[in-house]
């Protein structure tokens, strides 16, 4: 997830973070979920609806 050096609205953070390419999602997840793999599924879920709506 690339960093910004300006405040972000909660719209422009959530791209951020769901917008990121595959990999870089895959691996971002894969530190955040490590202790706890049912995390992976709710964030996999909120970026699929994430990237549906923005399309």
């Amino acid at each position: 997830m690339k960093s910004a050096s300006h405040s972000m609205t909660p719209d422009e953070a959530a791209h951020a973070f769901y917008g990121q390419d595959e990999a870089s999602f895959a691996a971002m997840i894969a530190k955040l979920t490590e202790t706890d793999q049912r995390l992976q599924r709710v964030f996999e879920n909120v970026r699929r609806r994430h990237l549906d709506k923005k399309n």
